[in-house]
């Protein structure tokens, strides 16, 4: 018997979203899975696919007939865990079954992944005219959170990344005060979840000090060529966007040698190569510029922003057609700037394709 308590794993079963571990709970292994919620939420599931156990019934006594379960301990809160040792339960740490399923999407979570990514554009596109001189990083990220929700997403998002300048070698960046200045590094990392499936992009620029809407769009079409190209990737960056003024020619290079890193493993990468080799020659197109790079390739994305596959070097998993991964390589010298460029793809027969 194997006990689900991870809030995603649960909404894929059952359509109905836990906003915690232990909220709602699932037990496979018998002629149908067992579902375990409190009155408010038992109406969602569906009768004939589960049997439903609301908060009228005693959870505990229920699952305490079972002395061995298996479980995701990732998902095992302490509070769970003392709770069933009290009717001791044994617990066998065992990867979720429901893992493998969710890795390999079928043609409806696609479309809903391609919906998800092009609202995602959409807000990247929008956010620009507001990049001006002494703009800070949380009104960025507050003002991205506005967009998205103008774009139909489900709700508020996790925050954004916003980071300017210095800010930019930190991966993670949470936005600060700090005010955007003529010559910044921009790192925008932003998702949106629509209709309970992630999107996922970064864009890094070199800010020039003004906004010009033509440039902008020239520079919006230079990223997107990435979309529109069936065959070999190629991406030049324009000096005329907003992205650059030539103010830095190693800013310059650090951007332009991601975008490249990122074009070569679109087109080089196809099912059926060990994860790790893809991982690897990421970090060998990146040259004197590999030891900055601190974080893997890539993950996959669906009803969680970061899911199974990991696009790493420790990875031991094949490249296999149905999954949508993130191809995201990044530079960050610290103390300085950083960037990254990130791509979400679909992996088809032939390779990768851009969503």
């Amino acid at each position: 018997m194997y006990l689900i308590l991870s809030p995603s794993d649960i909404y894929f079963l059952t359509g109905v979203r836990a906003h915690d571990p232990g909220e709602i709970m699932v037990l496979l292994g018998g002629e149908k899975p067992i579902v375990f919620c409190d009155a408010r939420t038992s109406g969602l599931f569906d009768a004939d696919r589960f049997v439903i156990m609301s908060s009228r019934y005693n959870w505990w006594d229920i699952l305490s007939t079972h002395s061995i379960l298996e479980t995701d301990p990732s998902c095992l809160t302490m509070a769970l865990r003392e709770k069933l040792e009290k009717y001791e339960t044994n617990f066998i740490m065992a990867p979720s079954p429901i893992t493998e399923q969710r890795i390999i999407k079928t043609p409806e979570e696609i479309e809903k992944l391609r919906e998800s990514q092009r609202r995602n554009k959409l807000v990247y596109e929008s956010i620009l005219s507001f990049l001006i001189p002494g703009v800070s990083e949380r009104e960025i990220a507050r003002k991205i959170q506005i967009l998205q929700l103008e774009q139909g997403a489900d709700g508020p998002s996790f925050p954004p990344i916003v980071a300017f300048g210095e800010n930019s070698a930190i991966p993670h960046h949470s936005p600060t005060e700090r005010k955007l200045q003529t010559g910044d590094i921009v790192l925008l990392d932003i998702w949106l979840v629509y209709q309970g499936y992630c999107s996922d992009m970064t864009r890094s620029h070199i800010f020039s000090g003004t906004f010009d809407s033509k440039s902008t769009q020239n520079c919006w079409k230079q990223i997107n060529s990435l979309s529109s190209t069936a065959g070999d990737v190629q991406i030049s960056w324009r000096s005329d966007s907003i992205c650059s003024q030539t103010l830095d020619s190693e800013k310059q290079e650090l951007i332009q040698l991601l975008q490249t890193a990122t074009s070569f493993i679109i087109n080089w990468a196809k099912p059926g190569m060990n994860i790790a080799d893809i991982d690897k020659k990421a970090r060998e197109m990146l040259g004197e510029y590999e030891k900055y790079f601190t974080h893997s390739l890539g993950h996959g994305v669906g009803i969680d922003i970061h899911e199974a596959p990991w696009i790493s070097s420790k990875s031991d998993g094949i490249l296999r057609e149905g999954m949508v991964i993130t191809i995201e390589p990044g530079i960050y010298i610290a103390e300085k700037y950083g960037a990254r460029y990130e791509e979400m793809c679909m992996v088809t027969s032939e390779g990768l394709k851009l969503l």
